[in-house]
């Protein structure tokens, strides 16, 4: 902190205080030496403001003088409020020279303050992004609700497939049921209730459906009582469940009682025990989706379902029939390998329903009636053909939005954003509580390195824009002051 001594003062040239007093009257400010006692007052909330020295001094009345001197960094500055006829509002003076040792005590204590201050600042900024990360990304796990609100869904409009589409067998023109053999509910991982999967089914066109919820034939039982009482006439419901582990997906279809689920990668022993038994029940065995269950997995590089069994395999195990069609996907190398063994296996299509969109294929059948057990005999009998619409159907229709995911979608989105800095593969889910392959977690090191400099670029802009306009706003304020003073005085 500076403060001139009086023999500081005294040893001040005599012949300059008199220049100045007799330019006084020329409206120029005086700097004679203080005869009263100086007041001093210290604020360290900045670096700007880290030193006030405040002086007053008693001259002869037509000449007083307020010196506030102001030292940022070395320099002095010094604001000068004139009595009327005074010399300029503001400006440097060639006040007394602040010695080396001050500046740098000064130069210090700012440097001190400034690496404080940002450290305070990066510490804060830290602890809430791990805030953010802590409520985020549990959120984005399993705590956002869907976008839309499919409850409030229905489906009034009525798609005649027949219409514009003929069976892919050309000689298959006689048919009086169209079949989806594969929808889902949310007795399992659907999103729409038995009811609304029905009325979705006769608005594009089915007259028949087997509801095959994972696991359970609970959702078709839900699904045949509400057809049977509202739209006995105008569909069928067939029950049955997709039976799915990590080696095989297979519709189990015409059980009322679900089959017991095997552990998550079954043997080929335990899966030819599964097809006997459904046998035994009177069932049929449908492979499912033989593409999508191959398809490669990255970062694993291997099947979806790992040992997804041959079709041979299959065969030789007893299964009854493959999915040749599978939502907009035709599985051309079943639907020949079906062709090739037409005396023992059926061809069935299926929209594998989760959520309500385009319906792609229709299985036709002539059945003597449009009874559960007259359609189950067709299929036994390997009498199907199809429609197939690889555009898809319209119109579509786009669920309400869920006012409850607006609610958390923020928090959500946190999560999502923060897992972008590293990637998670889980793998297929089993639908028994585990995952078919291994967990990896890939994290990206440079990016979260990136992610470090910018919030700490971010942080100096922010608080260099802060001191900037904080003293821009005190120069117009002191400016303000000035003319007021100025004012008055005249």
């Amino acid at each position: 902190m500076m403060r001139a001594s009086s023999q500081e003062w005294d040893g001040q040239d005599r012949s300059s205080s008199s220049a100045a007093s007799r330019s006084s009257s020329s409206n120029h400010v005086s700097l004679e030496p203080p005869v009263t006692q100086s007041v001093r007052h210290r604020s360290l909330n900045s670096p700007i403001d880290s030193i006030h020295e405040t002086k007053e001094e008693h001259a002869p009345e037509s000449n007083s003088v307020h010196i506030r001197e102001s030292v940022i960094g070395g320099l002095t500055e010094t604001n000068h409020a004139f009595h009327r006829g005074g010399g300029p509002p503001g400006g440097w003076d060639n006040g007394p020279a602040v010695p080396a040792h001050r500046r740098r005590m000064v130069f210090k204590r700012n440097a001190l303050w400034w690496l404080l201050h940002f450290i305070q600042v990066l510490v804060l900024s830290i602890i809430v992004i791990l805030l953010l990360v802590a409520v985020g990304v549990p959120v984005s796990d399993n705590g956002v609700p869907q976008p839309g609100d499919y409850t409030k869904m229905e489906f009034d409009w009525k798609t005649d497939p027949r219409s514009y589409l003929k069976p892919m067998d050309s000689n298959f023109t006689d048919y009086n049921v169209l079949l989806d053999a594969h929808m889902h509910t949310t007795y399992s991982d659907g999103v729409l209730s038995p009811k609304q999967a029905i009325d979705y089914a006769i608005a594009n066109g089915y007259n028949a459906v087997i509801v095959t919820d994972h696991q359970t034939v609970a959702g078709s039982i839900a699904a045949k009582k509400y057809a049977e009482k509202h739209h006995s006439d105008q569909i069928t419901v067939i029950t049955g469940m997709e039976y799915t582990c990590c080696r095989i997906h297979m519709n189990l279809i015409g059980i009322n009682k679900s089959v017991a689920v095997t552990p998550p990668f079954p043997s080929d022993d335990e899966l030819r025990d599964v097809i006997n038994k459904v046998h035994d029940m009177g069932g049929l065995v449908i492979v499912n989706h033989i593409p999508w269950s191959n398809a490669t997995m990255l970062p694993w590089n291997d099947a979806r379902l790992p040992n997804n069994p041959t079709r041979e395999q299959l065969l030789d195990w007893g299964v009854d029939g493959f999915e040749v069609v599978n939502q907009n996907t035709f599985d051309l190398r079943s639907y020949q390998f079906v062709q090739e063994n037409s005396d023992r296996l059926v061809a069935l299509t299926g929209s594998d329903m989760h959520y309500p969109g385009s319906s792609y294929a229709w299985t036709t059948i002539n059945a003597e009636n449009r009874t559960a057990d007259a359609i189950l005999d067709e299929i036994r009998n390997r009498r199907t053909s199809f429609l197939l619409d690889a555009s898809g159907t319209r119109p579509l229709q786009l669920a309400p939005y869920n006012k409850n995911y607006f609610k958390y979608a923020p928090w959500g989105l946190i999560g999502d954003y923060f897992y972008g800095y590293a990637d998670k593969y889980t793998g297929q889910y089993s639908f028994q509580g585990t995952f078919c392959q291994n967990e990896v977690l890939d994290t990206h090191g440079t990016m979260m390195g990136w992610f470090v400099l910018w919030l700490i670029v971010s942080i100096l802009v922010l608080e260099i824009l802060y001191w900037f306009f904080r003293w821009l706003l005190l120069l117009v304020a002191h400016a303000i002051h000035g003319c007021i003073t100025r004012r008055r005085a005249r």
